[in-house]
């Protein structure tokens, strides 16, 4: 049981991690908006729209490898809790 928490706690810190870099690795906080610049093709005045997407960012990394850590944790602490048979 502990030992198979552990494997979890590892596959979750890998796809926590690669949900990071597949959208994106931004290294500021998480986003709900995408700015996309463009600009208006008469005056040629740069502005910015903004789409409705995610881009994860530090918090979403860090709240995942912490996360992760602690379901680790929990299997090694649960794997020094066996009861003892004599």
């Amino acid at each position: 049981m502990a030992k198979m928490l552990q494997i979890f706690a590892v596959l979750c810190a890998l796809a926590v991690l690669g949900i990071w870099f597949a959208l994106g690795a931004h290294m500021g906080w998480s986003r709900n908006q995408i700015e996309t610049k463009k600009v208006d093709p008469i005056t040629e005045i740069a502005f910015s729209e903004f789409e409705d997407g995610f881009v994860p960012g530090i918090d979403f990394l860090g709240a995942g490898l912490i996360g992760s850590g602690v379901l680790f944790a929990a299997g090694f602490f649960l794997s020094k809790l066996k009861p003892k048979t004599s």
